[in-house]
């Protein structure tokens, strides 16, 4: 047993045993998403009867062809790209909630063939979505790398070996020395230490769990006292960096609970999710405290709102659920409308309207009255909602900012009625100086 040595795994509690000639081994999927690989095939009758019930919890009699709506929501995913439509032909769709499910079940298809055939002793092998954890000797790492990548052409296995007895996996750093391993916290070579500062307009339990996150991953993953003694004076003074006081910092570091402590906090009732605006958000979430209700707050702008942009952008008039308005070229008169499609669908049908004299659509009503011309060209969207009251509402709001306007339209209560009011005064002070 001189040339052994035992090692816990992460998060586990048996223990496993291997040669110290075994080097640890990181492997990770050349896909970045192990989701945006399905084959239909690689489903056999267990794993779908698996998948049956993960999607049946109440055993309902369901009939067996659900496997055929499964199968029309994994091949038909389409997505739009620089104005052209596309079909995806391989992979499930990002962001669909079944994608998930089956990426874990081809993973573990490929892992448990892989493991059942290769004729290498793996003593360790841990998988966290795509990324896998294992020890194996170090003489046979390329021969089991490719039996690893033989399992499927589409799914291609990359690498990284323990060096000089330390390698990095999720956000640990694995350190292999003195027949044990040792696991402290990994940083990238790139990371700034940059942290939401306090001086940042966010939520003030935002800031709080920001320090509380990063001080429990230390005790976590830090397994010895001068390990978590060193990441403490680390993180102490990256958050006196941004600007984190001593007695903020040390009201929120986490503290760990024993498993005999009983939490006296109520469970909220619901949660309610309003954008966060300093002072006022604040108290609301007092006022719901007494009634259970927790209060999570978002940013009202991101960086990545004001950076980035996934999809195409829509030209306006093709754009889906619109609140619109449409001029009069020889008077004041202007209608505000809302409708659920694209506004170039509905000056299509207020043109024939007008053609025909409807008289209930009221721009054709007002040029079969007074004659005028519509400014069909200048029509524009105000703002775009895909909600139908949401709509309903905002059409209203415009239209009462108008000052002959054509269209009729649902009250507005009187809170709306006293801005709009006020609005409409500081307009007519614009227009007469």
């Amino acid at each position: 047993m001189k040339n052994e040595f035992r090692i816990k795994k992460i998060n586990a509690k048996e223990e496993v045993e291997f040669n110290n000639k075994e080097k640890i081994v990181f492997w990770k999927e050349l896909r970045e998403l192990i989701m945006l690989y399905y084959d239909m095939n690689v489903l056999d009758d267990a794993e779908f009867l698996l998948l049956y019930d993960l999607y049946n919890p109440q055993n309902l009699d369901l009939p067996y062809d659900i496997m055929d709506l499964l199968n029309i929501c994994l091949t038909s995913t389409y997505f739009q790209y620089n104005g052209k439509h596309y079909k995806q032909l391989h992979g499930t769709a990002m962001g669909s909630p079944v994608s998930v499910v089956i990426a874990e079940i081809v993973m573990q298809n490929i892992e448990e063939r892989a493991l059942s055939t290769c004729r290498q002793t793996i003593p360790l092998w841990l998988r966290y979505v795509d990324d896998t954890f294992t020890a194996v000797r170090h003489d046979e790492i390329d021969a089991f790398h490719n039996h690893l990548n033989e399992q499927n052409t589409d799914i291609q296995f990359t690498r990284e070996v323990e060096e000089n007895g330390k390698l990095p996996f999720l956000d640990c750093l694995v350190s292999h020395n003195d027949n044990s391993l040792r696991t402290t916290v990994y940083r990238k070579p790139t990371h700034t230490d940059r942290l939401l500062d306090e001086s940042s307009y966010n939520p003030t339990s935002h800031k709080a769990t920001t320090i509380r996150t990063l001080t429990r991953r230390a005790q976590l993953v830090c397994d010895s006292t001068d390990s978590l003694s060193d990441e403490n004076k680390y993180l102490h003074r990256v958050f006196t960096k941004n600007n984190y006081n001593n007695d903020f910092i040390r009201r929120n570091t986490h503290r760990p609970t024993t498993t005999t402590e009983t939490n006296d906090t109520a469970t909220p009732t619901t949660t309610a999710t309003i954008p966060y605006i300093k002072g006022m958000s604040e108290n609301i979430s007092r006022i719901l405290l007494p009634f259970n209700i927790r209060v999570a707050h978002k940013p009202i702008t991101t960086l990545r709102q004001l950076l980035t942009n996934v999809k195409d952008k829509d030209e306006p008039r093709n754009r889906q659920g619109t609140i619109y308005k449409i001029n009069c070229s020889d008077c004041q008169a202007s209608y505000i409308g809302e409708t659920g499609r694209n506004l170039t669908t509905r000056l299509t049908e207020h043109r024939r309207a007008t053609r025909k004299g409807d008289v209930s659509n009221h721009i054709a009503e007002h040029h079969r009255l007074t004659n005028h011309n519509i400014d069909w060209d200048s029509a524009q969207c105000l703002t775009y909602s895909t909600d139908y009251f949401q709509r309903l509402t905002l059409e209203s709001w415009f239209t009462n900012l108008e000052q002959t306007p054509l269209n009729r339209c649902q009250q507005l209560p009187a809170p709306y009625k006293r801005l709009i009011h006020d609005i409409n005064i500081t307009n007519d002070r614009k227009r007469t100086t």
